[in-house]
């Protein structure tokens, strides 16, 4: 859409970047975005056998008693509606949102590559594997997608076969870091430090215990297990956007961390 909107303002109904009417606010509640960003109930609700069957045969109970009928996407007012800059929703009055998962982008990289981001941080919770852990499919996807949008921030992403190969799918990897033309991509998979965290996307509650158990192996996912020397590494991925003079150590941290751009390669 190459557009953006005032999330402040998300669910206020516009036309051409004014307001109808009343302005409507706590759109961007977070029950609201971590609930429009993990519908997969049109996607569950096409099972039509299998293990999860009962559970489609539930949810479909649900919507159709909540007088719901059989909408299961999460609808927004669309906030584009009759803006010359998005012509592919420009004449929809609601946009109906799903999981980016279906497109196999599950991380927002794609608006990031509209703006001039120098770093961002992605952490990879993808289901790849048959033991349920990421193997960079969907970054990779993102990378392919980009390169046909001409979207050239996006740095080049090596093939799920490297990953898997390199180990690129159990530890941080810095993408773009030699490259001051693209965004550089800090990537951070999916790893059972502490905890089993390959749940499935369809487990549907969590016990407390599994809740603190889940959160804090996020926290040794952003950690590296405790790295003492990860702190340094990170800043040094991030600073080394600058252009700047790094502080010592940091080739080090780039040599085991950084890949080359064009090849895929390691940084040297």
């Amino acid at each position: 859409m190459s557009a953006f909107t005032q999330t402040a303002y998300l669910g206020t109904s516009l036309s051409n970047g004014n307001p109808n009417g009343q302005c409507i606010n706590n759109y961007d509640n977070m029950g609201y975005v971590l609930g429009t960003s993990s519908t997969l109930f049109n996607d569950g609700c096409s099972l039509s056998s299998g293990p999860l069957q009962e559970i489609v045969e539930f949810l479909d109970y649900l919507v159709t008693s909540a007088g719901a009928g059989q909408d299961l996407v999460a609808t927004y007012p669309n906030p584009f509606q009759n803006y010359k800059g998005s012509p592919l929703v420009a004449a929809q009055a609601e946009l109906d949102l799903v999981d980016g998962g279906e497109t196999l982008q599950n991380n927002p990289i794609w608006p990031l590559l509209h703006r001039n981001v120098d770093v961002a941080i992605v952490n990879d919770n993808s289901a790849d594997t048959a033991t349920l852990f990421p193997n960079g499919s969907e970054i990779l996807s993102t990378y392919i997608q980009a390169q046909s949008a001409g979207l050239m921030r996006m740095p080049p992403i090596p093939s799920v076969d490297t990953f898997i190969s390199e180990g690129l799918n159990q530890r941080p990897t810095f993408f773009g870091c030699n490259n001051p033309d693209v965004m550089t991509i800090i990537y951070l998979p999916n790893q059972d430090y502490t905890f089993a965290s390959n749940q499935s996307t369809f487990k549907e509650s969590y016990t407390v215990e599994e809740t603190d158990g889940m959160i804090a192996n996020g926290v040794q996912i952003a950690t590296k297990g405790g790295d003492q020397q990860w702190p340094l590494c990170l800043a040094c991925g991030i600073m080394g956007k600058t252009g700047g003079q790094l502080p010592d150590g940091c080739q080090a941290c780039l040599d085991e961390y950084c890949y080359l751009s064009e090849t895929g390669n390691r940084y040297s």
